[in-house]
């Protein structure tokens, strides 16, 4: 063999393998059926369990803060900030 059929060699391409094949065969189901079960109902049931969460005091003044109704996950103080506890 001469360098130019080493060379060669080297960017021959064998044939692809075959794909493997699965053992769960395709098929198009409807999800509407599993939509429910994973959905849940939003961990209601764990909010049930909780205790309501005890308010911080702000930094500013001290008062105690709120969860307004708009974002019940940023606390904000009525006092220093009554636009955004609203």
């Amino acid at each position: 063999m001469s360098a130019a059929d080493h060379q060669a060699a080297l960017f021959a391409v064998d044939a692809a393998p075959a794909a493997p094949v699965s053992g769960v065969p395709a098929g198009v189901r409807d999800p509407a059926a599993f939509n429910a079960a994973l959905t849940g109902d939003g961990y209601g049931w764990l909010a049930d369990l909780l205790t309501a969460p005890q308010p911080p005091a702000c930094e500013g003044c001290g008062q105690p803060m709120s969860l307004p109704a708009a974002a019940p996950v940023l606390w904000a103080c009525p006092a220093c900030q009554p636009a955004e506890a609203a």
